[in-house]
Protein backbone atom coordinates (compact mmCIF):
# COMPACT_ATOMS: atom_id res chain seq x y z
CA UNK A 1 0.00 0.00 0.00
CA UNK A 2 1.77 3.56 -0.96
CA UNK A 3 0.88 6.47 1.30
CA UNK A 4 -0.01 9.78 0.23
CA UNK A 5 1.42 13.40 0.84
CA UNK A 6 -1.39 13.88 3.36
CA UNK A 7 -0.21 10.56 4.56
CA UNK A 8 3.27 11.20 5.03
CA UNK A 9 2.38 14.86 6.47
CA UNK A 10 0.22 12.83 9.20
CA UNK A 11 3.33 10.32 10.26
CA UNK A 12 5.62 13.15 10.21
CA UNK A 13 3.39 15.40 12.75
CA UNK A 14 3.04 12.61 15.04
CA UNK A 15 6.93 11.79 15.05
CA UNK A 16 7.60 15.48 15.62
CA UNK A 17 4.48 15.94 18.60
CA UNK A 18 5.76 12.44 20.42
CA UNK A 19 9.47 13.25 20.40
CA UNK A 20 8.61 16.80 21.90
CA UNK A 21 5.76 15.46 24.02
CA UNK A 22 8.41 12.50 25.26
CA UNK A 23 11.18 15.59 25.81
CA UNK A 24 8.82 18.39 27.46
CA UNK A 25 9.06 17.06 30.94
CA UNK A 26 13.06 18.06 30.91
CA UNK A 27 12.31 21.43 29.49
CA UNK A 28 9.51 22.36 31.56
CA UNK A 29 10.41 22.03 35.56
CA UNK A 30 10.23 23.89 39.06
CA UNK A 31 6.92 23.87 41.40
CA UNK A 32 5.12 25.67 38.70
CA UNK A 33 1.31 24.81 39.60
CA UNK A 34 -1.57 26.08 37.28
CA UNK A 35 -5.03 25.31 38.51
CA UNK A 36 -3.44 22.87 41.51
CA UNK A 37 -1.45 21.21 38.57
CA UNK A 38 2.02 20.85 37.05
CA UNK A 39 3.03 23.82 34.46
CA UNK A 40 3.85 20.89 32.00
CA UNK A 41 0.18 20.34 31.80
CA UNK A 42 -1.11 22.87 28.50
CA UNK A 43 1.95 22.14 26.94
CA UNK A 44 1.97 18.03 27.28
CA UNK A 45 -2.18 18.74 26.31
CA UNK A 46 -1.66 20.27 23.39
CA UNK A 47 1.04 18.00 22.43
CA UNK A 48 -1.13 14.79 23.11
CA UNK A 49 -3.94 16.37 20.79
CA UNK A 50 -1.67 17.09 17.55
CA UNK A 51 -0.25 13.61 18.16
CA UNK A 52 -4.15 11.81 18.68
CA UNK A 53 -5.67 14.26 15.97
CA UNK A 54 -2.91 13.47 13.45
CA UNK A 55 -2.74 9.26 14.20
CA UNK A 56 -6.69 9.63 13.84
CA UNK A 57 -6.42 11.56 10.31
CA UNK A 58 -3.67 9.26 9.18
CA UNK A 59 -6.14 6.29 10.54
CA UNK A 60 -9.22 7.07 8.51
CA UNK A 61 -7.56 8.46 5.33
CA UNK A 62 -5.82 5.15 5.26
CA UNK A 63 -9.21 3.09 6.32
CA UNK A 64 -11.19 5.33 3.59
CA UNK A 65 -8.29 4.40 0.64
CA UNK A 66 -8.15 0.79 1.19
CA UNK A 67 -12.31 0.93 0.82
CA UNK A 68 -12.31 2.63 -2.03
CA UNK A 69 -10.64 1.29 -4.79
CA UNK A 70 -10.24 4.71 -6.34
CA UNK A 71 -6.21 5.49 -7.80
CA UNK A 72 -4.19 6.44 -5.18
CA UNK A 73 -1.80 8.12 -7.81
CA UNK A 74 -4.65 10.83 -8.38
CA UNK A 75 -4.50 13.88 -6.31
CA UNK A 76 -7.46 15.00 -4.55
CA UNK A 77 -9.31 17.59 -3.48
CA UNK A 78 -7.45 17.27 0.42
CA UNK A 79 -4.58 15.82 -0.53
CA UNK A 80 -1.25 17.62 0.23
CA UNK A 81 0.94 19.05 -2.50
CA UNK A 82 4.90 18.55 -1.23
CA UNK A 83 6.65 21.06 -3.14
CA UNK A 84 10.23 22.42 -2.48
CA UNK A 85 9.03 25.40 -0.66
CA UNK A 86 6.71 23.45 1.35
CA UNK A 87 9.13 21.06 2.67
CA UNK A 88 11.80 24.18 2.57
CA UNK A 89 9.27 25.18 5.33
CA UNK A 90 8.72 22.15 7.42
CA UNK A 91 12.18 21.60 7.63
CA UNK A 92 12.74 25.36 8.70
CA UNK A 93 10.37 25.02 11.53
CA UNK A 94 11.37 21.06 12.52
CA UNK A 95 15.30 21.77 12.65
CA UNK A 96 14.98 25.15 14.45
CA UNK A 97 12.03 23.60 16.74
CA UNK A 98 14.56 20.45 17.34
CA UNK A 99 17.91 23.28 18.14
CA UNK A 100 15.22 25.13 20.17
CA UNK A 101 14.78 22.37 22.62
CA UNK A 102 18.49 21.38 23.11
CA UNK A 103 19.71 24.62 23.89
CA UNK A 104 16.82 25.61 25.93
CA UNK A 105 18.56 23.90 28.62
CA UNK A 106 21.64 25.68 27.96
CA UNK A 107 21.36 28.95 27.36
CA UNK A 108 18.00 29.77 28.28
CA UNK A 109 14.36 30.49 27.45
CA UNK A 110 14.92 34.33 26.62
CA UNK A 111 17.71 33.50 23.98
CA UNK A 112 17.04 30.66 22.46
CA UNK A 113 13.16 31.97 22.10
CA UNK A 114 14.68 34.82 20.41
CA UNK A 115 17.31 32.73 18.07
CA UNK A 116 14.12 30.64 17.11
CA UNK A 117 11.57 33.56 16.22
CA UNK A 118 15.16 35.28 14.68
CA UNK A 119 15.32 32.00 12.47
CA UNK A 120 11.95 31.28 11.81
CA UNK A 121 11.29 34.83 10.20
CA UNK A 122 14.51 35.25 8.40
CA UNK A 123 13.99 31.73 6.94
CA UNK A 124 10.50 31.72 5.87
CA UNK A 125 11.09 35.27 4.26
CA UNK A 126 11.20 38.41 6.22
CA UNK A 127 12.99 41.52 4.39
CA UNK A 128 13.08 44.25 7.25
CA UNK A 129 15.87 43.07 9.91
CA UNK A 130 15.07 45.91 12.51
CA UNK A 131 11.43 45.23 12.36
CA UNK A 132 11.92 41.75 12.64
CA UNK A 133 14.55 42.19 15.45
CA UNK A 134 12.04 44.41 17.40
CA UNK A 135 8.81 41.94 17.05
CA UNK A 136 10.70 39.38 17.90
CA UNK A 137 12.31 40.50 20.97
CA UNK A 138 8.85 42.14 21.84
CA UNK A 139 7.35 38.86 21.37
CA UNK A 140 9.65 36.68 23.61
CA UNK A 141 9.70 39.26 26.68
CA UNK A 142 5.65 39.04 26.50
CA UNK A 143 5.40 35.34 25.98
CA UNK A 144 8.24 35.20 28.88
CA UNK A 145 5.76 37.41 30.95
CA UNK A 146 2.70 35.67 30.39
CA UNK A 147 4.07 32.30 31.28
CA UNK A 148 5.77 33.80 34.59
CA UNK A 149 3.41 35.70 35.89
CA UNK A 150 0.22 34.20 33.91
CA UNK A 151 0.35 30.75 34.01
CA UNK A 152 2.62 30.43 36.66
CA UNK A 153 5.27 28.88 34.99
CA UNK A 154 8.67 29.23 35.76
CA UNK A 155 11.92 28.52 33.56
CA UNK A 156 15.32 29.31 33.22
CA UNK A 157 15.41 32.76 31.31
CA UNK A 158 19.07 32.92 30.89
CA UNK A 159 22.15 30.77 30.69
CA UNK A 160 23.10 29.01 34.11
CA UNK A 161 26.10 30.83 35.28
CA UNK A 162 25.94 34.14 33.74
CA UNK A 163 24.69 36.28 36.47
CA UNK A 164 26.52 33.96 39.53
CA UNK A 165 29.94 35.71 40.97
CA UNK A 166 32.89 33.33 40.57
Amino acid sequence: MSLTNRNKAALVFVLLSGIALWGLPDQVRGQNELFGMNGTLLPALALALICGFSLLDLALSLLVSRRSGTNRETLRANDILLSAGFVYGLLLVALSAALFTLLLPWIGYLPASCALVLTLMFGLGGRKPVAILVISFVAVAVLYLGMRFGLGIHMQAWPINIFRAN
